[in-house]
């Protein structure tokens, strides 16, 4: 079984996220990722990584902090979990977001295909060495 770890940097440039995955690509390679998608948003950038074996909710919360992750998101999924509030779409990251005021609904966020990232993360991925090799 495969599983899905999604990645939220708000507020952060290309390379800043490049140089992330360049000291802790290492953990997602150790997880047999294989695929990485990257969208931009309208603060940032959302990465969904694929990773082999099936992992609780809590390993996932983990994952996603040791790799930079929104803190703010990830701590209210913690507390979904925590409070038994769990729900089907947990962890989900939007590909659009609204405001809505009052009977009105304005669009505030999209996402959009990033190939750059994606490209730069599949390198720093590829180059990571095994995690036995660093210590």
């Amino acid at each position: 079984m495969k599983t899905h770890i999604k990645l939220d940097y708000d507020n952060i440039t290309v390379k800043d996220i490049q140089l992330i995955f360049h000291h802790r690509a290492w953990l997602l390679k150790s997880l047999n990722c294989n695929k990485l998608e990257c969208w931009q948003t309208t603060n940032g950038y959302h990465v969904k990584a694929r990773i082999g074996g099936d992992f609780d909710e809590k390993d996932i919360l983990l994952i996603q902090l040791l790799m930079g992750s929104d803190i703010q998101r990830d701590i209210y999924n913690f507390l979904r979990q925590h409070d038994g509030q769990l729900i089907e779409h947990w962890n989900r990251l939007y590909t659009k977001k609204y405001l809505i005021l009052g009977t009105r609904v304005k669009e505030i966020g999209i996402e959009t295909p990033c190939p750059e990232l994606q490209e730069r993360l599949m390198h720093e991925l590829t180059e990571a060495k095994n995690w036995k090799g660093l210590i």
